[in-house]
């Protein structure tokens, strides 16, 4: 799984401490889904990201190839 918010959060003009502060998310949460550095998502913070954005997961979170043919192999 890939976290695309960085992109989400450029394109809508949105810094990471601006939802941080809106959101009550902490901005190190923030910064490990920007770069990737989480295995796991809590779908409580998926839905406040998702409402403060008003967007759907599909627009925060994808898949990769790489990882679709693992979970096949496995």
């Amino acid at each position: 799984m890939k976290v695309m918010l960085n992109q989400l959060l450029d394109q809508k003009g949105i810094s990471q401490n601006k939802i941080a502060k809106d959101t009550g998310i902490s901005t190190t949460t923030l910064r490990n889904l920007n770069h990737n550095r989480t295995t796991r998502i809590n779908f409580d913070l998926l839905d406040k990201i998702c409402t403060y954005l008003d967007c759907g997961v599909e627009d925060i979170l994808c898949v990769e190839k790489n990882t679709e043919s693992h979970i096949m192999n496995a």
